[in-house]
């Protein structure tokens, strides 16, 4: 920051003294601006000076929203700032007949609103993961997501307003895409956080917030998906193969076919959870601990795992939407159907676990 403090207070002494030349030299409005465009020395101390007031302007709002930034979010934003720089040059090859003044302004603006959309993501899983957070730190979160919105929806709507207007194939395609993208990220983030408040208000026994969260970021890849696919149509038929949306595209159809087939495997495992996984007698809880591991709160009534272990069952089916192994001895979760597990007793074996099967199930969120 202090760095950038500098370079700013040299910068614009650099400006103001080029305009101070050019005004006295010329002695006239008109003469002194055509000096100022046409001079490549003025042009570029402009242009410099353009970008760093975006760059303070970007710190001021970081600051106001999130205060200081921690080392997890610091590092987040360097590793995404470098891949999206090199996907950037990607595209501004695609769009090198676009290229202008303009044109880079844009581009070192969505890079700005993109590392703040960024840190206020990170910033919402930190607060998700937070036991107390400061009554401050929900307003100034709600309020960034608000500011966030407001901007991604002004870009976007002069970038549609501009391919529009020329009724034709431009960079305006790039950047509406860009915002759309931008846009529903943020609106997925607010209600990822609404979700938390109210299991918040609710003590933590909202019992559907996994569930709620899982069709939530199963929507929200669907929408990135056919986004990225129709950007990708638009851009290959008007301008050629968009290598900078190869690799975006394949990690969103990845993801979501992910989802869709670890939401197939919950609904089999959890759809006679009653039946699959018995209730623990009374004997049995208190011969082991009544602590739930996964809520870390004491169990009155509780499901009994393959391995013997117990948890509530509104904690049991929230963990199956991320995990499908036991929580504490990461023995595999999933009951066996009726035949396999008839022909495991008559074999002198363990239910649910045939020799030499491995079973690996993971939920990525």
């Amino acid at each position: 920051m202090i760095r950038l403090q500098t370079y700013a207070v040299f910068s614009l002494l650099a400006t103001i003294t080029s305009v101070y030349y050019a005004f006295s030299s010329r002695e006239q409005f008109y003469p002194a601006m055509v000096y100022l465009s046409t001079s490549k020395i003025c042009f570029v101390l402009l242009l410099n000076t353009g970008l760093v007031a975006m760059c303070v302007a970007w710190q001021l709002v970081k600051r106001v929203f999130l205060g200081t930034l921690r080392e997890a979010e610091v590092e987040r934003l360097n590793e995404q700032s470098w891949r999206e720089v090199v996907e950037i040059l990607f595209a501004v090859t695609i769009f090198r007949q676009d290229f202008s003044v303009s044109f880079l302004a844009m581009v070192a603006a969505l890079l700005l609103v993109k590392a703040l959309h960024w840190l206020a993501q990170k910033r919402v899983e930190y607060i998700e993961t937070t036991p107390s957070v400061p009554m401050l730190s929900h307003i100034r979160i709600v309020s960034f997501m608000l500011f966030l919105l407001v901007v991604d929806c002004l870009f976007l709507a002069n970038s549609l307003g501009s391919l529009i207007q020329k009724r034709e194939a431009s960079v305006a395609i790039f950047f509406s895409f860009e915002y759309m993208i931008l846009a529903t990220s943020t609106v997925s983030t607010f209600v990822k956080y609404v979700f938390y408040v109210s299991d918040m208000l609710a003590e933590g026994q909202w019992e559907n917030k996994a569930v709620y969260t899982f069709y939530l970021e199963l929507i929200s890849d669907l929408v990135h998906l056919s986004l990225y696919m129709l950007f990708f149509i638009a851009i290959f038929l008007n301008y050629g193969v968009p290598l900078h949306l190869i690799r975006e595209l394949y990690e969103t159809f990845r993801n979501f076919r992910i989802r869709i087939s670890d939401y197939i495997r919950y609904r089999k495992v959890t759809s006679n959870m009653n039946e699959r996984f018995p209730d623990a007698t009374p004997d049995e809880l208190d011969a082991s601990d009544v602590t739930c591991i996964i809520c870390r709160e004491e169990m009155t009534t509780a499901k009994k795992l393959l391995c013997g272990h117990l948890f509530h069952v509104h904690c049991l089916r929230s963990w199956l939407q991320r995990q499908h192994t036991c929580p504490t001895c990461r023995a595999p979760i999933i009951p066996p159907d009726n035949g396999r597990a008839a022909s495991a007793q008559q074999h002198g074996a363990q239910p649910g676990v045939q020799p030499g099967e491995i079973l690996f199930i993971g939920l990525s969120f």
